[in-house]
């Protein structure tokens, strides 16, 4: 496994993470960073993209599906992730633009 699916998965056993859509709309205020699963339908990758500019919150697009991104934090398929942390959004945001 990746450092990126490992960290998300030690911020999801931390409680910094909001997963799904409505989880993750709700707690926008304290998000600092949201990741979008690569098969993201694209009315939710609309909404949350509105939602990142309006909120300032960083929004990568990954390659990852919902099943793998569900898989590395333990529940079932997930879309969109919201950190809420921003040592874990750091990490995570490195690993991305790391390539991975």
């Amino acid at each position: 496994m990746n450092k990126f699916l490992t960290t998300l998965g030690l911020a999801r056993r931390a409680g910094k993470l909001n997963y799904g859509f409505d989880m993750v709309m709700s707690g926008l205020g304290a998000t600092h960073l949201l990741l979008l699963a690569a098969d993201c339908s694209p009315r939710t990758r609309k909404n949350v993209e509105l939602a990142a500019a309006e909120f300032q919150i960083p929004l990568y697009p990954l390659r990852q599906t919902k099943e793998e991104l569900g898989a590395s934090i333990g529940t079932k398929p997930v879309g969109i992730i919201g950190v809420a942390d921003r040592g874990f959004a750091r990490s995570l945001t490195q690993s991305i633009e790391g390539g991975m």
